[in-house]
């Protein structure tokens, strides 16, 4: 039995916003996938996370996701929902739009800092995790507030 030849792709895709134009349609549709399909399927999926943010605030109010997306050699696709990226998580727990490592944009309680690490690196040992959270948040301009 011949092993089928799997495409796989990483996407920054908001959740609920998949459309079949720029840039999503374009880069699924090069390799023969169902755009509209694959759009219809992952807005389903990802439909009520948006509800949780506040819709006022443009930059934020969209949840980032990142999707792996496997195409396979008869067209078919699954895709896999992963957490958001740390800068996201950071961003929008502090509220801070763009930051820069020279100020301080923003801060986060240790606790939060703390809990927000469990959420994004569970599998991971706690100081391990903890150290690249604040190598973000410092590049982010987000202070840890003891």
């Amino acid at each position: 039995m011949c092993k089928q030849k799997v495409i796989k792709l990483k996407l920054f895709i908001p959740a609920g916003g998949a459309s079949a134009t720029p840039p999503l349609g374009p880069v699924l549709g090069q390799f023969g996938v169902n755009t509209v399909q694959f759009c219809n399927d992952f807005n389903n999926a990802t439909s009520g996370l948006n509800l949780f943010f506040d819709e006022g605030d443009d930059d934020l109010s969209t949840f980032i996701l990142v999707v792996d997306v496997h195409i396979h050699e008869d067209r078919t696709f699954k895709f896999f929902i992963n957490k958001p990226p740390v800068s996201f998580l950071l961003r929008m727990l502090t509220g801070v739009k763009v930051g820069a490592p020279q100020t301080v944009a923003g801060t986060i309680s240790l606790s939060e800092f703390i809990y927000l690490t469990q959420f994004k690196f569970s599998s991971r040992s706690l100081p391990s995790s903890a150290k690249m959270l604040k190598g973000t948040a410092r590049s982010i301009g987000i202070k840890i507030v003891i």
